[in-house]
């Protein structure tokens, strides 16, 4: 496995920070890192065709690069995302993208906003009540181990997205990452690959780290003052999310989450 800057970076280490005001508008330089993770020496693999030891190393890698990145206090959010078979580009070596930058990801920065008004309301983590209810109506769960909970979420933007939830609370994949944990989370992630390749005909999914950002990185005072009560880091594995179907901004998806959960645990069986 190599780690290595991307040819065409985005973001780059080497460039300096500056923020500064354009009329109403901010602007910011580009500093940060694009790196790509290379997976498997072989050009072929998968994660449907990498053994649950390969998998499990590449999570590993996953926290070392967190560990690394957020040293750097002028790094504030880190986007961890590995594609399969992404329609118009053609068959490559198998990788993850690490993307690290100075401000927190638009997506990332509603999702924080969301888990923290839900605290500031219930004083619960929405995730940890998500889990709970998932677990006890059992409809929309794929598979439970141990760790984790696979699970279809109930209002899903697209057929077959799932995600993968820890049992225990924590915000950050680094810090919760162990030894049990990422064998556990492994072979999930390996056999819902081939279950994919097996039942679905092998479609193109995104698998996306949803993780705290860097909470070395304050800019106003009393940013992130409840994320590690009201946050939860997960992983979530969307089927070919350029296809997603929206009108007006709503997200329309015709197959239901019962359904998708139904499918993917006959799909699961079949797997071994």
């Amino acid at each position: 496995m190599r780690v290595v800057p991307e040819a065409d970076a985005y973001f780059r280490i080497e460039q300096e920070l500056v923020r500064e005001g354009v009329g109403m508008f901010d602007m910011i330089t580009a500093r940060g890192a694009s790196e790509v993770i290379l997976e498997s020496p072989h050009h072929d693999d998968t994660l449907a065709t990498m053994s649950v030891e390969q998998v499990e190393s590449v999570l590993w890698m996953y926290r070392d690069r967190l560990v690394d990145l957020k040293r750097d206090s002028q790094i504030r959010d880190i986007l961890i995302s590995r594609r399969h078979k992404k329609p118009g580009v053609p068959a490559h070596h198998p990788y993850s993208r690490v993307t690290a930058i100075p401000i927190v990801f638009d997506e990332m920065r509603r999702e924080l906003r969301e888990a923290r008004e839900y605290y500031q309301y219930k004083r619960r983590c929405l995730y940890c009540d998500m889990l709970r209810q998932e677990i006890a109506a059992e409809e929309r769960i794929v598979r439970l181990t141990r760790f984790f909970a696979v699970l279809v979420p109930y209002a899903a933007p697209s057929p077959l997205e799932t995600w993968i939830l820890p049992r225990q609370h924590g915000c950050s994949f680094e810090d919760a990452l162990s030894q049990d944990t990422a064998t556990d989370l492994a072979a999930l992630v390996s056999r819902h690959a081939r279950a994919l390749r097996a039942e679905f005909g092998d479609p193109g999914y995104e698998l996306v780290i949803h993780n705290a950002p860097n909470l070395r990185s304050r800019i106003l005072q009393g940013d992130w003052a409840t994320i590690r009560d009201d946050y939860h880091w997960h992983v979530e594995i969307v089927i070919e999310p350029e296809r997603a179907n929206r009108v007006g901004g709503i997200f329309v998806n015709e197959l239901s989450p019962e359904a998708s959960a139904a499918n993917l645990r006959h799909a699961w069986s079949a797997v071994t």
